[in-house]
């Protein structure tokens, strides 16, 4: 997979161009603790390097053969014994592929090599006129680096130009190939799984968190090493904010409690969401909200296939919930003019629809020009619309007051339409409700 995402994007490099790819830096949680290291996303796409300190050089057009380049630091067996084996020079050729692995003590001396007597560079940066650079998080080392090439002169040629990696990998991110997808699927399934153990085990009196243990637990017992990003389980007066992650109050009966969580499988995400009632049992105006909230994600789906604009699928959604607010008397007026003026963002808030990938908001355009990008098959992204009505929210009747609803999938685009990788986990409110009931006793 990794050589063939390497090979895509050395294609689109013009031949008197280089590659520069930093590992993203480890980060420092508190005083000598470091957080857990998670790669950068587009160093991980391109080489399937895990460590930190490591440099990727890629070369389209390498007179020696050696297109594939990695430094990394020397084996330090002081290190490896509190972390455990990492791999070195020596063993990275085998283990990643590469044409040639060096230490990073050598970095800077193989790309700028130069003889003070001609001013004639031989190092990997010699001919080439435009790098590109991907710093992996790290400013100060690109800083460093551009630095570096700036001072460089051969005659009078003037140094190479200096341009952002990332926008064309971040296109070929897009699109996603058949390796990419069965990560992608794993990682949906294994948390959709997490997913319906968390409503069998919600019930009032228990905390947020023990939702989220349940959940979290069962993607770590199943090959998880992270989740893809905070897990949020909000009940009651909670639900209504879009990212609640501090997971500290306890559930209570008549409350609806929103779960948006989702598993990392091999560095690739998912994103899912699904609401139901802490009692096991929607009230009438919960269960008005969550019908509209769902009939929405089913038309918003059902504009998906290969050609659509992105655009549409936010559209379709947002009428729908437009003429249920209208209907429920939360919203009055033209439902042409409401969605125009999107002034059902009044309760709806957000935009239904992102890409999933290496990340779970994962990068690349929406547009191409002015116009909205059309669908490709193998593109990966959710769809998830919401209605949040907070606490003391003006003009409405107490009635409504903290319902906060959002059903989320992760859906892949196929040649002929689309298939949900996440719609295995209840849905329809009446299933809901009795996947809620078939867990822990309810008061």
């Amino acid at each position: 997979m990794f050589r063939a995402h390497r090979d895509r994007f050395l294609a689109k490099l013009p031949p008197n161009s280089i590659a520069v790819l930093r590992a993203a830096p480890e980060r420092t949680m508190s005083n000598d603790v470091a957080y857990l290291y998670r790669q950068d996303s587009d160093f991980w796409y391109l080489s399937g390097v895990e460590q930190p300190e490591t440099i990727l050089v890629l070369r389209p057009n390498a007179s020696d053969g050696k297109r594939f380049v990695v430094f990394l630091e020397p084996r330090n067996p002081n290190a490896e014994a509190y972390e455990g084996p990492r791999i070195g020079p020596q063993e990275a050729v085998s283990t990643y592929g590469a044409d040639a692995a060096f230490s990073t003590e050598e970095f800077r001396d193989r790309m700028t090599h130069s003889d003070p007597a001609s001013r004639a560079f031989s190092g990997y940066l010699a001919g080439v006129e435009k790098v590109y650079l991907s710093d992996g998080g790290d400013a100060k080392w690109a800083d460093g680096l551009r630095e570096a090439i700036g001072s460089m002169r051969a005659g009078d040629a003037a140094p190479p130009a200096v341009v952002d990696a990332r926008g064309v990998i971040h296109e070929m991110r897009v699109v996603k190939d058949a390796d990419e997808i069965a990560l992608i699927r794993r990682a949906t399934e294994i948390s959709g799984r997490g997913h319906v153990l968390a409503m069998k085990t919600v019930a009032p009196g228990r905390y947020e968190f023990e939702v989220q243990q349940a959940l979290d637990g069962y993607c770590f017992k199943n090959g998880v090493r992270r989740m893809a990003y905070p897990s949020i389980v909000a009940s009651g007066p909670n639900s209504v904010f879009l990212h609640w992650d501090a997971n500290d109050r306890e559930i209570r009966d008549g409350d609806v409690v929103l779960n948006d969580s989702g598993a990392e499988y091999g560095d690739y995400a998912t994103d899912i969401t699904r609401t139901y009632p802490a009692g096991g049992r929607f009230n009438r105006e919960q269960r008005a909200i969550y019908e509209i909230v769902l009939a929405a994600q089913k038309a918003a789906m059902a504009e998906i296939k290969p050609g659509v604009p992105h655009a549409r699928i936010g559209a379709a959604a947002a009428r729908v919930q437009t003429q249920g607010l209208i209907r429920l008397g939360l919203l009055s007026g033209d439902v042409d003019r409401i969605v125009r003026d999107d002034a059902q963002r009044l309760f709806t808030k957000h935009a239904v629809s992102h890409w999933v990938g290496l990340d779970v908001h994962d990068p690349g355009s929406y547009s191409v020009g002015s116009a909205s990008r059309p669908l490709e098959a193998g593109m990966v992204l959710t769809v998830e619309p919401g209605i949040y009505i907070g606490g003391n929210a003006p003009g409405v009747d107490r009635k409504w007051w903290n319902i906060g609803i959002r059903i989320e999938d992760t859906v892949l685009v196929t040649k002929d339409g689309y298939e949900c990788l996440s719609c295995f986990i209840p849905r329809e409110s009446g299933d809901v409700e009795k996947m809620v009931q078939s867990g822990s006793p309810k008061s």
